[in-house]
């Protein structure tokens, strides 16, 4: 070999399960690529006799008993004899080695032109902020917490203390803490591990015990854990140090706890691997191996029996948690009604009556609707026709039974939010938002026919379901808000919602939203 290697082995009594190579390039950067291989009983990707669930004792995944037994009962789904040996062969006939990989510094934008530097930056932003009225009620900026893009927002609010975290990750690799009290203070801590890539994602989850436990997700390949608990009590306290790390996947896009106690962690990777762990001793319970390209996004079933995740390799996988086999594959392409096999870029559960339906947004505009139950593609909405490259749909969501089992709704590329009925799959109402303006996010309000979205112009939105109203638009952000999540307060008593976003404009911005006043403007009364 040309370059420096180091071969990890993965095992599982004796029997390699997978491979993780660091290279050292010319440019001293280690590249990291993680091999894993699917099980030879699960060669065809579905294996529907694999119907072994999450029941009965689940909710309580091992873990959650006393401290001094918890190891005693401590799950170990991975089998042996689903591992499979590893053989890496050369190609002989592949020259690529004269192929470097770019510099660091080697900083370009799509048309080859250098980027603008760090002086280029401010003074657009500076010329943005000078046409933008900044409707925030508060914001953390470089002196607070990022100095580079913000990918990842999520939010907690201990109802104890009535203090609301917010934890933030972004392209400085860096993870934050910030907490705000009901006077409006606000104390930022900062997350202690050195991340060598973005912090991709973080997500929030308070344990059957109480614990307030966060963890973040990174393009490095870990997920590092942090107890909070003993942080919201202290007043001083301006850092704090994970508790454990979980690693094994070549990089971490999503993060998802399992609903039943808190104790299981579910990420997915660029790899194509699923990986879970239990939380209490990190220790990998299973990797879920099927997916050919990325799994963009993934989740728990609301029951916690199924895990499911979608990927570029246009298939949306229904995996058994205690085996790690498929339980089924809907591939896009395989039904007249569906696309040629378009990626699968977002997803969501819980729909329908029995909570048992998923859906899943593509690439070419359209979304999927299958029941995970009876394994049935149920209908493919379009969401935009014609394909090209604002046909995307970046964003879906269920609406909350509370509000309405049988809606749902899509985002796109295109700049449209649209609302549909199940009963009859017809598109209720679309909420436009613009011309050039793509959706990157929404959330569904819990109880009332509300759905708030984050998009590319930097603004935010609250709009009425029913019948497409805008209520309320939200300013203050320079650039294309990645994510965004929400506090959500008491219509009737007047509190408002808490509206939290993490932006390319280096900021996490904060706003208060009336949903009665904004309710009220828009009936007139």
């Amino acid at each position: 070999l040309e370059h420096t290697n180091t071969i990890h082995y993965t095992t599982t009594k004796k029997k390699i399960i997978g491979v993780t190579i660091h290279t050292s390039s010319n440019n001293n950067k280690p590249q990291q690529q993680h091999l894993l291989m699917e099980s030879k009983s699960n060669t065809n990707g579905n294996d529907d006799d694999a119907q072994m669930q999450m029941d009965g004792n689940v909710d309580v995944i091992p873990g959650e008993e006393e401290e001094d037994t918890e190891h005693a009962h401590e799950p170990a789904y991975i089998d042996p004899e689903n591992t499979i040996e590893v053989v890496c062969d050369g190609d002989d006939d592949d020259d690529d080695g004269d192929v470097m990989p770019m510099d660091d510094d080697d900083d370009f934008d799509d048309n080859g032109e250098e980027e603008t530097g760090e002086d280029g930056i401010a003074e657009e932003q500076q010329r943005k902020q000078s046409s933008i009225a900044d409707m925030s009620s508060f914001k953390l900026e470089a002196d607070d917490v990022h100095t580079d893009a913000v990918f990842a927002v999520s939010t907690c609010f201990i109802a104890e203390t009535q203090q609301l975290l917010i934890a933030s990750g972004g392209g400085d690799d860096k993870a934050y803490v910030t907490m705000l009290s009901n006077d409006g203070s606000k104390r930022v801590i900062r997350c202690a591990y050195n991340h060598t890539d973005s912090v991709s994602c973080t997500s929030f989850n308070v344990n059957n015990k109480g614990n307030v436990m966060l963890a973040v997700g990174s393009f490095d390949g870990t997920v590092q854990l942090y107890d909070l608990t003993g942080i919201v009590a202290a007043d001083t306290a301006n850092i704090v140090q994970p508790v454990r790390q979980l690693d094994g996947p070549s990089d971490v896009e999503w993060i998802d706890w399992h609903p039943k106690g808190g104790s299981v962690v579910l990420v997915g990777s660029s790899d194509g691997t699923l990986w879970m762990w239990f939380v209490s001793n990190g220790k990998c319970l299973q990797v879920f191996v099927g997916h050919e390209g990325e799994v963009n996004a993934g989740c728990f079933t609301v029951d916690g029996k199924w895990a499911v995740s979608c990927g570029s390799d246009a298939t949306l996988r229904v995996w058994a948690p205690k085996t790690g086999l498929s339980r089924h594959v809907f591939r896009n392409g395989s039904d007249v009604r569906f696309s040629d096999g378009a990626p699968l870029l977002c997803m969501d559960v819980g729909g329908g009556t029995d909570q048992q339906l998923a859906i899943a947004g593509t690439a070419d505009g359209l979304a999927w609707i299958v029941h995970l139950g009876n394994k049935r593609v149920i209908t493919s909405l379009m969401h935009c026709a014609g394909g090209g490259e604002l046909a995307s749909v970046e964003a879906v969501g269920f609406a909350p039974a509370a509000v309405n089992a049988n809606w749902v709704a899509t985002g796109g590329v295109n700049g449209d939010l649209k609302i549909w009925d199940l009963t009859n799959n017809q598109c209720r109402q679309t909420c436009l938002h613009g011309e050039k303006v793509a959706i990157t996010r929404m959330k569904w309000h819990p109880t009332m026919p509300l759905i708030y979205t984050a998009a590319s112009d930097g603004a935010l939105r609250l709009w009425d379901a029913r019948s497409g109203i805008l209520l309320h638009k939200m300013t203050g952000h320079l650039d294309v808000v990645n994510d965004l999540d929400v506090k959500f307060g008491a219509v009737q008593s007047g509190e408002p919602d808490i509206v939290i976003a993490g932006s390319d404009d280096r900021t996490v911005r904060g706003f208060l939203v009336d949903v009665a006043k904004c309710l009220q403007a828009a009936s007139g009364s």
